[in-house]
């Protein structure tokens, strides 16, 4: 990459390296620009003179003796061509040398800056709407840059630490990501509560699996999504795998979830009158996670493998939709006196779990 040089010849000026226009072994053209501070119109930040030089096949480049227009005589003038190459080359790097000047303003001393290449140039001057337009026609493309430069900050410790210490951008930065991962999780809420697919929903939440720490008070760890937990008798089967495993790092703890489908009943009929008993799948769903949890316990090299601390484990059961199915008074006091009452399980409808994300969401925007 090229280099600019900059060397301040007052408080609100400073000359620049020359633009090389055209050069042959004999004779060049140079422009050499100096950046002002311009208080009367700001956006005019450049100013500069040609230089035409020649010298001899051993002779460095110096500026020969010059006669200034204001000699030329009635009837005489000056004409200087520039081929279309050069007027290209002499914008780009103005363009340069006023955007350095905009953010930069007048170093003062002699100071060095690199030049960006010539397409992260061309992408720079690009206004947000045409960004915008761009990156949205190229989706895939600017998915992969931003994977790229997020990887390029992750094995920089040096940019990485200059950027933590920005108190502006780092913290737009996170937000930005944030919210994007947010969205995209509250828009799968709204386009597919009413898929009863259980698979589809495990793989989701797989891509998305730091969300599942809402589902606590405390942060959790994924270790694995489709977790094998023991179980598995002398003829291998009968194994038990649970649809995520994590660890609280705090303690050690263990951590399973289970997760349903959004159409999935939480309720039976009525029983007696104004009492409704939770439904054969919540039942059946409380118990195999307990199940699970009972055949990590009974397996001290899975949690060794996985660095889990023998305390009992946790467990949470991710089921139907309460605003769905409970209707009326009665229906959701069944349902909270039944699972406020279970020990060591924790259940919430898929419709609580993502009004956690929309509420977390919300503090982005």
């Amino acid at each position: 990459m090229e280099k600019i040089e900059v060397q301040s010849t007052s408080s609100h000026s400073a000359i620049c390296t020359d633009i090389i226009l055209r050069q042959t072994d004999r004779v060049r053209l140079v422009f050499r620009p100096a950046i002002v501070d311009n208080p009367s119109n700001p956006e005019a930040r450049v100013n500069g003179k040609f230089v035409y030089q020649r010298k001899g096949p051993s002779d460095s480049w110096s500026d020969l003796e010059t006669t200034p227009l204001s000699t030329l005589k009635k009837g005489e003038g000056f004409q200087l061509a520039l081929h279309a190459a050069e007027v290209l080359t002499l914008r780009r790097e103005l363009y340069e040398l006023a955007r350095l000047h905009r953010e930069q303003g007048i170093p003062q001393g002699h100071a060095q800056f690199l030049k960006v290449e010539r397409n992260l140039a061309d992408l720079l001057e690009l206004t947000q709407t045409d960004l915008d337009r761009f990156l949205s026609a190229n989706q895939t493309d600017a998915i992969q840059i931003l994977a790229r430069v997020l990887r390029w900050l992750a094995e920089t410790p040096e940019i990485a630490s200059q950027l933590a210490l920005d108190e502006t951008q780092l913290p737009t930065l996170n937000g930005i990501i944030s919210r994007a991962n947010l969205r995209a999780i509250s828009d799968l809420w709204t386009e597919n509560s009413e898929n009863a697919d259980e698979e589809f929903w495990q793989k989701k939440l797989s891509k998305h699996s730091f969300v599942l720490s809402l589902l606590f008070a405390y942060p959790i760890v994924i270790i694995k999504g489709k977790a094998y937990v023991g179980g598995k008798r002398v003829d291998n089967k009968h194994g038990n795998v649970v649809d995520f495993l994590a660890r609280i790092p705090t303690s050690g703890n263990a951590v399973l979830v289970e997760i349903k489908n959004p159409k999935t009943r939480l309720l039976g009929p009525e029983y007696r009158d104004d009492v409704f008993p939770p439904s054969n799948d919540l039942i059946g769903a409380i118990s195999q996670v307990i199940h699970y949890r009972e055949s990590l316990m009974n397996e001290p090299s899975l949690r060794q493998v996985a660095n889990l601390s023998a305390s009992d484990p946790k467990c949470c059961v991710i089921i139907g939709n309460a605003k769905g199915e409970l209707a009326d008074e009665l229906r959701k006091r069944s349902f909270e006196r039944f699972r406020e009452r279970i020990l060591g399980v924790t259940v919430v409808t898929f419709d609580e779990f993502f009004e956690r994300i929309t509420a977390l969401k919300s503090l982005f925007d």
